[in-house]
């Protein structure tokens, strides 16, 4: 019973709107954590500001506690929530001289931030979490040095008492390195004014290398100039996930003429491109993005593809059953959303092809079951991976070819289509596609002599070069 109740309660704990219930108590904190540091003790409103001011404290406690409940590994609980751990410390009175300590709850404002809402677009998209960081942590130290300050300073300095006062010199302190207006007078100030200065130094030079990189990116995007947009795409191929065995698909493809001009679309959840890649960037699109995902696939131009081929994907550390999960999940929605799209998937696991056929895939690979084969042959049969190697291969040799039955070849046999082929292009027939029941098509491994052609059939062939046409035969 308990795993069902702890289910729910991280649910609720990780809903949108819990998120922003808490975004927004957060903001109230700071504000009541502010009135009560720069409003004298004897104000009327300062003994209302510090019990609310506890009171969330106290609500922050609690909601800790739940989600400590809620999360399976307490350790994990620890990496994740130090922070707000130490910031609801200022509730036990032994601790209310850190009271300071709240503030490292905007670090939490701007994790929910960057979780609930696309606040930043374009070229800043892809460091939206660190720039969110980095803004927390700016804001964090200009109220630290703002309230430290008035702490230290409040019975020395008649300029540090108001909150804006305060505050405009913590400001103008981090940009410009160094005490504005002067060196505060006693140690406390001091320390603070140093711990400013040195976070100024550090903060404002990454905020600034990481918008730089980012303009340099867009920059770089926009003299990259393709002849066509993503959205004008028609008949490409989409590429789902990332392996090593990526790289090799796509230098066959290109060795294919017929292929070697197609546009490329590259779904992964990795912000890069893979290197390197054996496709001119004019033919290369790239969509950041989880392909199991019906958005994702639409940005790819799924429902306008030619072709789709979905890898065990490897850019993200994974099982293999969940690998493949993610495998079958995309196939499913690509057949769904475009019905005569060509799909080729690569499986770990043979076990899960079933569902694969039933939604229409054409094309299974289990890399590993095929090596085995072809290990085991290599070791009865000398030659036979250079015969293999040469077969598979388009740059040179041999390659297969897959063409259209000539129309004037209908009616006529196996054993003419071996003659005709082998006398006027060096082709050796291998097989022999032809359709089947409910529009499926079968393929006859080295056909009988005797066997008719016929009208729609598909003749796989061994011939030396990578082009073959057989358009003019009569």
């Amino acid at each position: 019973m308990l795993c069902p109740v702890r289910a729910r309660l991280h649910a609720f704990l990780n809903h949108p709107a819990t998120d922003l219930s808490v975004a927004t108590l957060i903001l109230v904190s700071v504000v009541l954590l502010l009135t009560e540091i720069f409003v004298p003790v004897t104000h009327p409103v300062f003994e209302p500001v510090e019990m609310a001011g506890h009171a969330l404290t106290a609500f922050f406690a609690l909601e800790l506690l739940l989600r400590l409940v809620a999360m399976p590994s307490r350790r994990r609980f620890f990496a994740l929530y130090w922070l707000d751990v130490l910031s609801v410390l200022p509730l036990l009175r032994p601790f209310r001289l850190l009271r300071v300590l709240r503030l490292l709850r905007l670090l939490r404002l701007g994790n929910i931030l960057n979780r609930r809402m696309g606040v930043l677009g374009g070229s800043l998209r892809p460091v939206r979490f660190e720039l969110l960081a980095l803004f927390s942590m700016l804001v964090i130290v200009v109220l630290v040095g703002a309230i430290g300050l008035h702490l230290a300073e409040r019975h020395q300095a008649q300029e540090y008492q108001s909150l804006s006062d305060a505050f405009w010199w913590s400001v103008y302190s981090l940009v410009a390195v160094q005490p504005e207006p002067g060196v505060p007078a006693t140690a406390m100030g001091r320390a603070v004014t140093l711990l400013v200065m040195l976070c100024g130094v550090g903060l404002l030079a990454t905020f600034t290398g990481i918008v730089a990189a980012s303009m340099v990116n867009r920059l770089r995007g926009r003299m990259e100039e393709k002849d066509m947009s993503l959205a004008e795409l028609t008949g490409h191929l989409v590429v789902c996930g990332w392996n090593r065995m990526g790289y090799q698909v796509l230098s066959q493809l290109r060795a294919d003429p017929e292929l070697s001009r197609q546009y490329v679309v590259l779904v992964v959840e990795s912000e890069e491109p893979p290197k390197p890649l054996p496709i001119p960037t004019d033919q290369f699109y790239l969509v950041n993005g989880d392909f199991t995902r019906v958005e994702v696939l639409r940005q790819a131009g799924i429902e306008r593809a030619g072709r789709a081929i979905i890898l065990a994907d490897k850019t993200v550390a994974r099982t293999d059953q969940d690998r493949d999960a993610r495998t079958v999940l995309a196939a499913l929605t690509i057949e769904k959303l475009n019905h005569n799209i060509v799909t080729c998937v690569e499986l770990l696991n043979r076990d899960n092809q079933s569902h694969l056929k039933l939604a229409g895939v054409e094309e299974v690979v289990v890399p590993d079951e095929y090596g085995g084969k072809i290990l085991a042959l290599a070791a009865r049969h000398r030659c036979l991976v250079a015969l293999l190697d040469e077969i598979l291969t388009r740059e040179r040799g041999n390659n297969l070819h897959q063409l259209p039955l000539p129309p004037a070849w209908a009616g006529q046999r196996v054993a003419f289509a071996h003659a005709r082929l082998k006398e006027r292009f060096g082709a050796v027939l291998l097989g022999l596609e032809r359709e089947a029941e409910r529009g499926a098509r079968r393929l006859m491994t080295n056909p009988p002599a005797n066997e008719p052609l016929q009208a729609g059939d598909r003749l796989l062939l061994l011939a030396p070069g990578s082009a073959l046409d057989l358009s003019e035969e009569s």
